[in-house]
């Protein structure tokens, strides 16, 4: 849900930014901020997951750790770029100097992108649990 919603929202940003239209750039951010901040809930079901999976034959419990600490920094990604996009949002709606709106809009790109690249890894990692021919070779710890 967070990779989805925010990166559709995201795109409405970028369109916004093209179209030079401040009504949909403050709708792309708005929408992104909800999205980015469904992450929360998903970090925290993860401790759930694992108490589920780790004792289950052929879960390797390195990719359960490897998944956990790229999500870590993903929740923290992707929270730091939904501040920003309040902080955005604001300053198109009290239609502050352009520059700043600007440095914040180029600001959020970025935190944005960080936050979409450090999920997809994390996702990646999180299907390396239950298929482990998505990446490394299993660890002999899974093979039990």
């Amino acid at each position: 849900m967070p990779l989805i919603g925010t990166f559709a929202a995201f795109l409405v940003f970028l369109i916004g930014m093209v179209m030079r239209n401040n009504a949909v750039r403050m709708a792309g951010l708005a929408v992104y901020v909800v999205m980015a901040l469904t992450i929360v809930p998903t970090y925290l079901s993860g401790e759930g997951a694992e108490e589920k999976v780790e004792h289950i034959a052929g879960i390797s419990n390195d990719a359960i750790e490897e998944h956990e600490e790229h999500a870590e920094l993903a929740l923290w990604l992707m929270v730091a770029a939904a501040v920003i996009g309040i902080v955005t949002f604001i300053a198109f709606w009290k239609t502050l100097r352009t520059d700043l709106t600007t440095g914040l809009s180029i600001l959020f790109i970025v935190a944005a992108v960080a936050g979409f690249i450090k999920v997809g890894i994390t996702a990646h990692e999180g299907g390396e649990i239950r298929r482990p021919d998505l990446g490394a070779p299993p660890s002999p710890e899974s093979k039990q």
